[in-house]
């Protein structure tokens, strides 16, 4: 197959999980298949490609609009977009790139990752087209209803309807629009009526995570990872702070939290003031931390994507404690591979068992074995190349039965 990714951020360096992902499937295509990339430069490291230049038969880049067009394109995006990030990436020169190279070139397939990068899709075109979402907003901002305040709910869901207006205006212009978990592609499909949803299942490199014997586990350390200004991990690590942890160090005297991840809100910063909390900021890798910790606890509260920091918390033989929703789209069995609570008392309860040692080593081997099983970079890859082969071979079908094969543009 011949396949054009379009993506709104360079999939490399690998600081975000849209790039992560992208890079590992364009690593597994780029095998059998010959692969196109067309993304905006990286303001920062506009000449940094890493490995996609193994990868990729081409890469053009795209420069992002200057700032001074940003701001324009935020101000027309109250009214025409649900999202900023979706405003600030307006470009009239990505979408004539786009449109040129549909134009010139015929793919089996053309991948759009993210919601920023489906307003590219020009609407003559015939070609089949996957929209991989990732992480839909339109659910997203329905199931966050919950953490905010009553007065501040109406916003919220009229932010909502605004996603779902603009999810269904432009779903059905796709072949297929993508998930990380079967459960986000039922649900989406439930509220965007005629989008054919499917899902890839995320994947975590688990030799690259793979616990150290150089590293040794620290006595009482719990980790709690992820973005620390994204609302949904500083609401679970707020809810832990608050709730949970004053429960563990009651039972154990020597229990101490690690918070670790980019860009903490000052309300994050301020939970250090407890000398048995750390809050680290941004680290160059995250691997250290999770493999000193005797216990991984993500106490999440929003129900959307897959948790990855589960996954690589699984992957360096760290044992979880999770709630159902950091579970969703895992699928893990309670007690076998990680520990489900949702109440404080039975959170604490399991998190400090684990630091006691009880069960730990069964944990910790089962829940790493689960993510090789599961969850390798090789699997998800092999899924999205089934379901980019169909939609070649069934939208080919379909175009030279129809007799339009051969025009699939203007």
């Amino acid at each position: 197959m011949r396949l054009l990714f379009v993506a709104a951020s360079l999939p490399y360096p690998l600081l975000t999980g849209s790039a992560v992902i992208t890079s590992n499937h364009i690593k597994h295509l780029s095998k059998h298949h010959t692969v196109d990339l067309i993304s905006f430069r990286d303001r920062k490291a506009p000449s940094s490609l890493g490995d996609l230049p193994r990868w990729c038969n081409s890469i053009e880049l795209v420069d992002r609009p200057p700032r001074w067009r940003v701001l324009l394109y935020l101000l027309a995006g109250l009214i025409r977009d649900p999202d900023p990030q979706i405003s600030r990436l307006r470009s009239g020169k990505m979408a004539e790139i786009v449109a040129r190279r549909l134009a010139d070139s015929k793919y089996d397939v053309v991948l759009f990752q993210t919601v920023q990068s489906a307003q590219f899709r020009p609407t003559w075109y015939r070609g089949p087209t996957v929209w991989n979402l990732e992480d839909p907003l339109a659910l997203k901002t329905r199931r966050m209803l919950p953490m905010f305040p009553w007065y501040y709910r109406p916003l919220q869901r009229r932010l909502s309807d605004r996603f779902n207006s603009y999810d269904i205006k432009l779903a059905t212009r796709f072949d297929r629009v993508l998930f990380v978990n079967s459960e986000d592609a039922d649900d989406y499909k439930r509220i965007v009526q005629g989008a054919c949803t499917d899902f890839v299942p995320h994947g975590v490199d688990a030799q690259n995570y793979c616990p150290s014997p150089d590293v040794p586990r620290r006595e009482g350390m719990i980790v709690i990872t992820g973005n620390m200004c994204h609302l949904p991990n500083v609401d679970a690590a707020e809810f832990f702070c608050r709730e949970i942890f004053p429960l563990i160090c009651e039972r154990e005297p020597r229990a101490n939290l690690w918070l670790v991840g980019s860009r903490p809100l000052d309300r994050i910063k301020k939970l250090a003031s407890n000398p048995r909390i750390r809050v680290t900021g941004s680290v160059p890798d995250i691997r250290p931390y999770l493999q000193q910790a005797m216990v991984s606890a993500c106490p999440v509260r929003l129900k959307i994507g897959t948790q990855t920091k589960i996954l690589e918390a699984l992957a360096c033989a760290t044992p979880v404690v999770t709630t159902a929703a950091g579970n969703h789209g895992i699928g893990a069995c309670a007690g076998e591979h990680l520990h489900i609570a949702e109440e404080p008392a039975e959170f604490a309860k399991r998190v400090v068992e684990l630091l006691k040692g009880d069960r730990w080593h069964d944990l910790s081997e089962n829940g790493r074995r689960f993510v090789e099983e599961n969850f390798s970079w090789y699997k998800s890859g092999l899924k999205l190349e089934q379901i980019l082969e169909q939609l070649a071979r069934t939208c080919g079908e379909r175009c030279v039965a129809s007799g339009n094969y051969a025009d699939q543009t203007h």
